[in-house]
């Protein structure tokens, strides 16, 4: 049984920003309560973790240590390299190493923040589907209101989010299905368990995250799962080279991140 989410106004919403948060929050199936000038930690006292501010940012997971919110984060950055015809490694990683205008369907395992998920649907070929899995309940809430509500001033991004389906789940229970739907890539970020100690942007969000282990089981499962290939990012490849030797690796020479391509054997036949 999902936990019930609730939703409060910013401290100084004004009605219609409240309006606003009650009708999203029945969209969502969440329940939507008023603020009575509560802080932070009466809302913790009276909901434990499960609740949401909802702001002119849209909902943001606040909590003594920061808020988060939607935003592009690297993704602003990348996708304006891409726009100038520069190479992006992820979308590398996507393609098998070959860039084209073959479209693929692409389902992003660990969600996250999304910015993975953005960079995939701006710059993949016309008519490829970019799908995502988030088994954090907030963390899915925040995000997928970003893909569906946030307008950037550059109207390809907003089409590029709008684009974007994310529905809350797990990966593992998606790999142990053995229904569909399959799609050609399965992507997975490991790295958000395991998020850079000092990044701010993680603080708000660390007690919630819990994508899991990625072991040498569920990526057999993925490659089993996936009609072309699986990619994985990550910053060391020395276990996981060990466990799939047939791993390609694509990444910047002076990058701490890489990507990982498993291409799948069903595919290659």
């Amino acid at each position: 049984m999902r936990p019930m989410i609730y939703v409060v106004p910013s401290l100084k919403a004004k009605e219609k920003l409240q309006d606003e948060g009650r009708a999203w929050s029945e969209e969502m199936g969440f329940s939507f309560v008023p603020r009575r000038k509560r802080t932070i930690s009466d809302l913790m006292a009276d909901y434990g973790p499960n609740f949401l501010v909802y702001s002119s940012r849209g909902p943001q997971i606040d909590r003594p240590e920061g808020s988060h919110f939607f935003s592009l984060n690297m993704a602003e950055l990348r996708t304006q390299h891409i726009r100038k015809g520069q190479p992006d490694h992820l979308l590398t990683a996507l393609q098998g190493g070959t860039p084209g205008d073959v479209p693929l369907s692409v389902l992003d395992c660990t969600c996250g923040f999304g910015a993975d998920s953005i960079v995939a649907s701006f710059g993949l070929p016309e008519g490829s589907v970019v799908e995502a899995l988030e088994v954090s309940p907030l963390l899915a809430a925040v995000t997928s209101w970003g893909f569906s509500h946030f307008v950037h001033e550059k109207d390809d991004i907003t089409a590029a989010l709008r684009r974007i389906s994310l529905r809350r789940g797990d990966y593992r229970t998606y790999l142990k299905n053995d229904e569909g739907p399959h799609y050609d890539v399965l992507y997975f970020d490991p790295m958000f368990q395991r998020p850079v100690e000092g990044s701010c942007q993680f603080q708000p969000v660390r007690a919630i995250m819990n994508h899991g282990s990625l072991t040498p089981d569920l990526i057999e499962q993925a490659i089993q799962k996936a009609r072309r290939r699986v990619v994985i990012k990550e910053r060391d490849f020395t276990q996981l080279c060990r466990d799939f030797p047939q791993a390609k690796l694509y990444g910047g020479k002076y990058s701490h991140i890489g990507y990982a391509v498993l291409e799948c054997e069903s595919w290659k036949k």
